[in-house]
């Protein structure tokens, strides 16, 4: 069955997620309008402007305020702060301008419980959020729970499609806001090209992550969007140790030094893995989908941050 949206608004669609999507929403003949900081969510007026542009029949709402490693820990109040007004906004301009439109909000394993290591969709708000990624975690929340609120009061439809650890082209390589798969790709080619002999690793390299490559989250993504439930994962369902991350990032760089773990650094949370078994259910993710490997992942990774960012 074809792609049947055919005018599609993406917000945040010039941050990672969107300069991988809007392409391939476009070759699927759908007309994207992908906003980043053009227009500011966090002025309500600024958001009623970009709702007013056209009439849309699919919203991926992926504008958020984030960073990784400790950014989460030093920068609660301006996430606190802005990602609430981002989202109140939005849910609010959907409901005035856009009642007819599917919407999706971009959720994060983030907002679940932080002591779960399989979570799953029934695991949602029934638990604290682990307090590294607190804050952040309970603003998806609101906006999961602003979708909900939305879609009974008023009768519209969406949901919320919670992601796993993104990688892959146009990933963020700022060391003060990158994910771990892009950091340590920028630490191990920064380090081969520079002929340095030592790699950091932050953490003892036990921590695990779920990651996905972003054409596989994408391909998820898509396959979700008639879903109408309350909230759905979308994950690769599989941790990855970050020593087993590393020990890959630094085949496929080049690099041969050696890594240093230091156990003094920021660690987060120890491992957490979403359970996709509704999504299998649903539209067979991800087992009738052709994923990448890690291997295949990270080197498609390392060969555009070589050419584009080193």
């Amino acid at each position: 069955m074809g792609f049947k949206y055919k005018n599609v608004l993406v917000t945040g669609g010039t941050g990672f997620l969107g300069k991988n999507l809007v392409p391939v929403l476009q070759d699927m003949g759908a007309d994207v309008v992908a906003t980043g900081r053009n227009y500011d969510l966090t002025d309500l007026s600024a958001a009623e402007r970009l709702f007013n542009l056209k009439e849309y029949d699919l919203i991926i709402h992926a504008a958020v305020y984030q960073g990784a490693g400790d950014f989460t820990v030093k920068y609660p109040a301006d996430q606190f702060f802005k990602n609430n007004l981002i989202h109140t906004n939005t849910l609010e301009c959907w409901k005035r301008h856009q009642p007819n439109a599917k919407l999706i909000g971009i959720g994060s394993s983030c907002s679940y419980p932080g002591d779960i290591e399989d979570i799953s969709e029934e695991d949602f708000f029934t638990g604290p959020l682990h307090p590294s990624v607190e804050t952040y975690g309970l603003t998806k929340c609101v906006m999961t729970h602003g979708i909900k609120a939305y879609k009974k009061q008023y009768g519209l439809q969406g949901t919320t499609v919670a992601f796993a650890t993104l990688y892959g082209p146009h990933d963020e390589f700022d060391e003060n806001r990158s994910h771990v798969v892009a950091a340590l790709v920028k630490k191990f080619c920064d380090a081969e090209k520079n002929g340095l002999l030592q790699v950091e690793v932050w953490g003892d390299g036990a921590q695990k992550r779920e990651l996905i490559f972003i054409e596989d989250q994408i391909s998820g993504l898509l396959g979700a969007c008639d879903y109408n439930g309350d909230i759905l994962n979308i994950g690769s369902g599989i941790g990855t140790k970050i020593s087993t991350l590393a020990e890959v990032v630094k085949k496929l760089s080049g690099f041969k030094g050696e890594i240093y773990y230091n156990r003094d650094r920021f660690v987060g949370i120890r491992s957490k893995v979403l359970n996709t078994k509704k999504a299998k259910d649903l539209f067979g993710w991800p087992d009738n989908y052709e994923m990448h490997t890690l291997e295949e992942g990270i080197k498609k990774t390392i060969e555009w941050y070589k050419e584009y960012k080193q």
